[in-house]
């Protein structure tokens, strides 16, 4: 390295690269929490059996229906 301000970035882009692997572990970490879920599951495969089958509804009447 050649001077300080360099010592500087290549500090902050480890940071940065730090940071952003943290937030890749946190995202596996949530996922293998899903997976073992099983009543997540179960809901997920319902919704996606419902979306194939057509019973769904638009976002808009979804807030209306709720009072948005």
């Amino acid at each position: 390295m050649d001077t300080a301000a360099e010592a500087d970035n290549a500090t902050d882009v480890f940071i940065e690269t730090m940071r952003r692997v943290n937030g890749e572990i946190k995202s596996a970490i949530e996922t293998l929490e899903i997976l073992s879920d099983s009543e997540t599951l179960k809901a997920i495969e319902e919704g996606l059996q419902d979306i194939k089958a057509g019973r769904v509804i638009r976002f808009d009447d979804f807030l209306k229906k709720h009072g948005y």
